[in-house]
């Protein structure tokens, strides 16, 4: 079912247009900017409640649902990050990230009513789903941080580059701990569900490899001799994290049936 599909879209570009102006006001420090991003997150999160309401589930339920929520997530975010991680002169990349799933949602199946499974109607659904999207929200700012570091690496001095460096492992410490707690709530999930904690299926394939890339990233990043691979770990990282979220749910050959946990009513 859809809920005025056009207008759904148009809301999804419009808040999409406004995170991006949010980002060209904070990165050129005029004034306003934390006005906008503030004022999109809101409308952004009353497009969550409603979903809510129309659903009559916690909406989490498909890629619609999930890249909406995810949008939502970078204000808070990077308000934790500049309280606890120093990171308060990246908010305009927080406010950059928060337009990207917008933009995939406007070219997503928007079935706004869903249900999920009677096998996966789980007390783990919520905090699974939703720790998952926190990590791949802060996962995110930190690839963005790295391909900026790139871009700009002939322009920036020693201390810049040290503080994009400082600034993606900050962000990816908190990342990978709600990683960790989405793989194995999903583990005790599927037991629950299946009587089996692992079913090596391609999205929990694919998740366990993005994991562990993200463990060599922290490895690599503890000195010596592979010291200069961290940025090659973190990219491999994030594309494993992209075949996750997205190959693994849109190509048909990469599918996982199990995971197919949402479905229109």
């Amino acid at each position: 079912m859809r809920v005025d599909d056009q207008v759904l879209r148009l809301f999804l570009a419009g808040a999409a247009a406004g995170f991006g102006v949010a980002w060209l006001l904070i990165w050129r420090r005029w004034r306003g900017g934390f006005v906008v991003f503030g004022a999109t997150w809101a409308a952004v999160a009353g497009l969550i409640v409603f979903n809510a309401v129309v659903a009559g589930e916690p909406p989490l339920g498909n890629m619609y649902h999930v890249q909406v929520f995810l949008a939502a997530c970078f204000l808070p975010l990077f308000g934790v990050m500049a309280w606890r991680g120093g990171l308060a002169w990246a908010g305009h990349y927080f406010a950059f990230a928060s337009a990207i799933p917008l933009i995939g949602a406007c070219f997503m199946d928007r079935d706004v009513v869903w249900r999920r499974m009677p096998a996966l109607q789980s007390a783990w659904f919520v905090p699974h789903v939703t720790t998952y999207m926190i990590s791949y929200s802060l996962a995110t700012v930190a690839f963005v941080l790295l391909v900026v570091s790139l871009i700009r690496r002939k322009s920036l001095d020693e201390a810049d580059r040290s503080r994009y460096e400082a600034g993606q492992y900050e962000v990816l410490r908190l990342a990978f701990p709600l990683m960790t707690f989405g793989m194995l709530s999903g583990a005790l999930w599927a037991d629950a569900a299946w009587g089996g904690y692992w079913s090596w299926d391609p999205k929990e394939t694919w998740s366990l490899i993005t994991w562990m890339l993200y463990l060599v990233y922290f490895h690599c990043r503890k000195g010596g001799s592979l010291r200069r691979l961290t940025g090659w770990a973190q990219g491999l990282a994030f594309a494993a994290l992209l075949t996750t979220f997205l190959l693994v749910n849109l190509l048909p050959k990469l599918a996982s049936a199990l995971h197919s946990y949402a479905s229109p009513r």
